[in-house]
């Protein structure tokens, strides 16, 4: 239940004179600490580093795609598992975000709608995430199955991550 459900509710009852004082009538900053960290964005020459490395690095030269998704785009690591091939568009380069995928200790993994409605949206693709996507497309027609980091088949084909 929500804190401003719960406050209007016993505002009615101090107005019913069945209480004196609301104990939800406070700000929430007031009890909880923000504790949160700013995020550190990478520089363009981090990313720059981390791209060469990639290109060098035997074990990571195969997540280059992935890597140059996730910078080029700023997408969430569940949307970008989420991927397939119906919410990309080459013709206006964008990707439409519309799902994400997520584990849940008892079913497993399954697509859900982002949470909010500003989660649903277009990104626009560079031609170097044009190129990477493809990429990807290509491996997944090869082998016809999403195929998860343990290597396990775990959503129908056309899911490209």
């Amino acid at each position: 239940m929500k804190k401003s459900l719960i406050r209007w509710t016993l505002y009615s009852e101090i107005e019913d004179d069945c209480i004196r004082k609301n104990p939800f009538n406070y700000d929430l900053s007031t009890v909880l600490e923000d504790d949160t960290k700013p995020k550190k964005i990478l520089t363009p020459e981090q990313e720059k580093n981390l791209l060469a490395f990639m290109d060098q690095d035997k074990v990571y030269q195969k997540y280059r795609d992935e890597v140059i998704i996730l910078l080029e785009t700023g997408l969430r690591v569940s949307e970008f598992c989420g991927l397939n091939r119906t919410v990309l568009d080459f013709k206006d380069k964008s990707v439409n975000v519309m799902h994400r995928l997520l584990k849940d200790s008892e079913i497993g993994y399954y697509i859900e709608t982002p949470k909010t409605k500003s989660g649903v949206r277009q990104i626009p693709m560079t031609e170097e995430v044009c190129q990477a996507v493809n990429g990807k497309i290509k491996i997944t027609k090869k082998v016809g199955l999403a195929i998860t980091t343990y290597g396990n088949a775990k959503l129908p084909a056309g899911y490209l991550f």
